[in-house]
């Protein structure tokens, strides 16, 4: 039987399920980045390799004809990721054929069966698009931690790492930010001034330093840290600089989803807006009194669905490629499928 592969390639972690032309699902594989953008080309194979590995059951499948691969990715397959990619697959067995959809694809169909809607990602990246007879027609955002992508993983752990330094210089407010972060960099508070700086600052600058920028996306769970439990030994709750930090996130956010709803590119669709990401899943669970009533007004009364990750929806699309139509009962029982072979998972 023809083995059938559904990978999710996320920013911090990836995915991978195997399952077959019926939805039943017979394994599932999560592992690190697989995003060549963020993590590089070397790194990202290395965790999607892993991740369809754990999928087998660290077993082979067999000729040239009995595989199909869909991997739902943010940003451009170059050519070096796909021959890599492709020769990882090939080394576990799996030498059919490959295909790369769009992540905002994969978001949108893991909440819905139907062709037309909208999608949201805000994980490491933020964007978001309108989606018509099952493809990508219209995309607002997603340019990058250089050029844009506020409301981001990589934005929330930027600005909370300006505002701590800012703290530490004595040019910015106290915040309940600071102590979170200095743990999660390893850096003991000593009080110790060296140079004109305290050791905490200069530390800190060097640890911030040495990492890529978008790697700053680690530090976004911070700020709803923050918010939720504020700074217990100075009694700051929740934090205000987190929680302007966060509206300023949601607002963008929003921004993007009502632009990609309100576009004047035609068509004009009706469908749900299916939304996706750290971020958003952090921000609707964490601090809804900030993110949902922002995202409800964008949606412009269309129905908001929340998904964990792209996997159902790239399983979806593999189907579709090879002529098989999901309906709405087919997509229940697939995403069914997807959570019992998911929930054993406990890989890193």
């Amino acid at each position: 039987m023809r083995r059938i592969l559904a990978i999710d390639a996320g920013g911090t972690s990836s995915r991978a399920v195997l399952f077959d032309v019926n939805g039943e699902c017979r394994g599932f594989g999560r592992a690190g980045g697989g995003n060549p953008t963020a993590v590089g080309i070397a790194a990202a194979v290395d965790a999607l390799g892993l991740a369809v590995e754990r999928a087998l059951g660290g077993t082979a499948s067999g000729s040239a004809a009995d595989s199909f691969v869909v991997v739902a990715l943010a940003g451009t397959a170059t050519a070096p990721f796909l021959a890599l990619l492709d020769a990882r697959l090939a080394h576990l067995g799996l030498h059919g054929r490959s295909v790369i959809e769009p992540d905002l694809l994969g978001t949108f169909c893991s909440g819905t069966s139907d062709h037309h809607g909208y999608a949201v990602i805000a994980g490491t990246g933020a964007i978001a698009a309108r989606v018509v007879d099952g493809h990508i027609h219209t995309v607002k955002g997603g340019s990058g931690w250089l050029l844009g992508d506020t409301g981001s993983g990589f934005w929330i752990g930027q600005q909370i790492a300006r505002a701590v330094v800012a703290s530490l210089d004595g040019l910015g407010p106290s915040t309940a930010l600071t102590p979170l972060l200095l743990t999660a960099t390893g850096i003991e508070g000593t009080g110790v001034r060296s140079r004109g700086r305290s050791e905490e600052l200069s530390q800190l600058m060097r640890e911030l330093y040495a990492l890529r920028p978008v790697e700053l996306a680690r530090f976004a769970p911070l700020a709803f840290e923050a918010v939720e439990h504020g700074d217990i030994a100075s009694e700051t709750r929740p934090d205000v600089v987190a929680r302007d930090i966060l509206e300023v996130a949601a607002s963008a956010i929003a921004r993007l989803l009502a632009a990609a709803v309100e576009s004047d590119v035609k068509p004009e669709v009706d469908g749900c807006v299916v939304l996706g990401g750290s971020v958003l899943a952090a921000g609707l669970a964490r601090a809804p009194d900030i993110f949902t009533h922002r995202l409800r007004a964008a949606a412009g009364g269309f129905e908001l669905v929340t998904v964990e990750d792209g996997v159902v929806g790239a399983a979806v699309l593999a189907l579709r490629h090879l002529g098989r139509e999901v309906d709405v009962e087919f997509h229940r029982r697939l995403v069914r499928e997807v959570d019992r072979v998911r929930t054993p998972a406990t890989q890193v």
